[in-house]
């Protein structure tokens, strides 16, 4: 996490979603003096994509105190969690630990976003009754553009549904498909797809959003991450 912090920084970023998982304390206070180091402002962390169903009893509950211990420290303000497959939300097991997270979260002082995954049926409409069902807790949504374009949705829709419990945006363009040609998930520059970027910010822009837009791709490539940003500042120019 740190080498990708520094990659991050040195392509003209300063601010970061972290992703996080049962970690020691020096791992967090590491991170904290990295952050430090690097001028770097964190604002979300992607909380582990399993952590809910795959992980055993201790495996979750020491990882959600590792997590939200660093969420406290940081004052992080937006928990993205991926929703369990769609046989599982009906569980006992997802319905207990996701109240734990929630709870959690509302310690904290932090919204707790499910992110618009596109393996569960309807999923837009699933987060939808999730809040209105939970009116007064801290629950929203993540909204990444790949999955809402592979999922069918839009922004303006969205944003129209959800309103101000939009509380991050994932930006990552889509050529419909969530695997590349080599089998392996991949992370489309933006441009490099199919999605209108720029009208699809604009929408978002003239909602009256004002959280975060979290650039999503491969950390491994510098010169993908320059890009990506390059292109985000040119959809954002205009507005």
């Amino acid at each position: 996490m740190i080498r990708s912090l520094v990659h991050v920084k040195n392509a003209g970023y300063d601010t970061v979603e972290l992703w996080c998982s049962n970690q020691p304390d020096w791992v967090r206070d590491t991170i904290q003096e990295a952050l430090d180091d690097l001028s770097l402002q964190a604002y979300s962390i992607h909380l582990p994509k399993f952590l809910v169903v795959s992980f055993d009893e201790k495996e979750f509950n020491d990882t959600v105190h590792s997590s939200f211990e660093l969420i406290e420290t940081l004052g992080l303000k937006v928990a993205v969690l991926h929703l369990p497959e769609q046989d599982q939300l009906a569980s006992s097991r997802w319905a207990k630990r996701y109240e734990i997270l929630l709870n959690k979260a509302e310690d904290v002082d932090c919204m707790l976003t499910f992110e618009n995954v596109p393996y569960i049926k309807n999923v837009d409409h699933y987060i939808l009754e999730e809040i209105q069902k939970h009116n007064n807790r801290s629950l929203g949504i993540t909204i990444d553009m790949e999955f809402m374009h592979i999922n069918g949705s839009d922004m303006n829709w969205m944003t129209t549904a959800f309103g101000n419990r939009i509380a991050n945006v994932h930006f990552r363009d889509s050529d419909g498909n969530l695997l590349g040609e080599n089998g392996k998930r991949h992370y489309l520059v933006p441009g490099d797809g199919e999605i209108n970027l720029h009208q699809t910010v604009e929408t978002l822009h003239n909602s009256g959003y004002k959280g975060p837009l979290t650039i999503e791709v491969s950390h491994r490539h510098k010169e993908n991450i320059i890009r990506a940003k390059e292109y985000a500042e040119d959809c954002l120019s205009n507005l």
